[in-house]
Formats: structure tokens, C-alpha cells, sequence
């Protein structure tokens, strides 16, 4: 076919994208990341390995042959073992194709299931390094089976998990957070607005998740401060103000000492 020859299809912008969670990586692109509401739909496969996923506010951990679906919308966190292997797929709101309407969390305990699924990926990942014609278009009607074959699956093996008043507090306490951890907010003002004491939403943050309240709070916002400091060329001051600090130096002794290093060695290290 020579390259005058008509187009016989119009593909899409690109708004799929796919990456590897091979090893210990962890993607800088903001696309990718596992933490965080960014506006993207995100499906995860772990072929191998372990770790704990936060899904609007409620923590479970997790084996190898685990599918995850997260909507757009949905605080969540991923936290992986150095032995982790598996592929992430996220979705632009705006493509055509439909998807679950609520989050999935789903061990794959069936071999014939685990294989049907893992091709499932392996296909859209395969698509996904093309560069023929219609590359984009195929990714997404990939996606848009993988959401079938999901649905028949969730349908056929489990069944809808009831939540409690300890998870509700929670859903309800982490979409707060997503939408005000830059503001600075206290612990005693959010649970203020939630309408109960300081005490028992730490209380039931160690219960559902391991964690405190305060702990979340403040692993929210450096994840935030992480990305920044990756992603942007934004100086470590406007970064502070942008996050609610009371000042940059406490930013960076509050960095440092989590994270190990300096915001601007950690920038470095990250861009590198």
C-alpha cells in the first residue's frame, strides 16, 4: 500500500495509558500514579506479589492474580512489595466505552480465570506498544472487554460487600481529605465536620486502615509534595504554600524526615 492511499480510519487522541509495575517501580508520570483522586479511571493486575490497597478509606491487602478497578473519583493508595509484578492501566473519563460504575477488588482464585484475565491485559498492553493504524481506538474496545469480562466474573464468583458505619466514616473522612489537604486542616477540624471527636476518628482509622488519622493526613500531603517535587519545576517555597505549611522550613524538616532527604535531593534523585 503506498502512502497515498486512503485512511480507512480516524483514530482517537491517546487516552489510555499502560505501564509496568515490574520490581520496584513506581512511575513518575502523574497518569500512572497509585495514589490519589487525578481524574482517571485505573485498572491494576498483580501477577506476582503482595501489598495493601486504600480504596475510599478502607485497606485490604493483597496476593498475586488480584484485579483492582478504581473509578476517577475514588481517594485510593497503593502500597507494593519489592517483588511486584503486574500492569496498570488508567482511562480518560471522557472515552467511550463503559466501565464498572463502583470500585473492584477481586482475587483471582480460579486458574482458568487468572489466564482469561491476564490475556486480557497482555492484549491491551501489547496494543498499547503498537504504532499502527487505529492504535488508540483498539486500546480503548480492549478496555472496554476487559470491563465485560469483569462484570460476568464479579457477577458468576462474588458478591456486593455491605459496609459499616466504621467504613462510611471513613469514605466519607478520606473525600474530605482529597479535597482539603492542601488547606492545612487540622485533625480537630475535620473531625469537627464529620461530627465526631478527634478521638474515635483515629480510633476507627487504626481499626479499618492501621493507621491514625493524623498519619493519613500527613502521607496525603507528601504524596502530593513527592509529585510536585517530580513532576514540576515549582520552587520548594511555592510548594509549601501550595500545601498549607506555616513555613518552608518546616516543610522541609517535616520532608526530610520521612522521606530521608531533602525535598531538593529528593527532587534530584527523582528527575534523574
Amino acid at each position: 500500500m503506498d502512502d497515498d492511499s486512503p485512511t480507512l480510519i480516524r483514530d482517537t487522541e491517546q487516552r489510555v495509558f499502560v505501564g509496568s509495575l515490574a520490581g520496584t517501580l513506581r512511575s513518575s508520570h502523574p497518569e500512572l500514579r497509585l495514589d490519589s483522586v487525578n481524574g482517571l479511571h485505573k485498572f491494576f493486575w498483580i501477577s506476582k506479589g503482595n501489598g495493601r490497597c486504600m480504596i475510599n478509606g478502607v485497606t485490604r491487602s493483597f496476593g498475586p492474580n488480584t484485579v483492582i478497578f478504581i473509578p476517577h473519583d475514588v481517594p485510593h493508595r497503593l502500597e507494593l512489595s519489592s517483588n511486584v509484578y503486574g500492569v496498570v492501566v488508567t482511562v480518560d473519563p471522557n472515552v467511550a466505552v463503559v466501565l464498572p460504575d463502583h470500585s473492584v477488588f477481586m482475587p483471582i482464585l480460579n486458574l482458568m480465570d487468572q489466564k482469561q484475565i491476564a490475556n486480557r491485559f497482555d492484549r491491551i498492553s501489547a496494543e498499547f506498544n503498537t504504532t499502527g493504524i487505529g492504535r488508540n481506538l483498539a486500546v480503548e474496545y480492549l478496555v472496554g472487554l476487559l470491563s465485560v469480562h469483569l462484570a460476568r466474573m464479579a457477577q458468576k464468583h462474588f458478591k456486593e460487600p455491605q459496609t459499616n458505619a466504621a467504613q462510611r466514616l471513613m469514605e466519607a473522612f478520606v473525600n474530605m481529605l482529597e479535597k482539603d489537604y492542601r488547606t492545612g486542616r487540622t485533625l480537630a477540624e475535620y473531625a469537627k465536620v464529620l461530627g465526631v471527636t478527634p478521638t474515635h476518628l483515629t480510633r476507627v482509622c487504626q481499626q479499618v486502615n492501621g493507621k491514625s488519622a493524623s498519619r493519613l493526613i500527613q502521607e496525603r500531603v507528601l504524596a502530593e509534595a513527592r509529585m510536585m517535587l517530580s513532576n514540576t519545576d515549582h520552587k520548594i517555597l511555592e510548594i509549601s504554600n501550595q500545601l498549607g505549611f506555616s513555613s518552608p522550613a518546616y516543610f522541609t524538616r517535616l520532608f526530610s524526615a520521612k522521606q530521608g532527604q531533602s525535598p531538593k535531593a529528593y527532587r534530584q534523585t527523582a528527575q534523574k
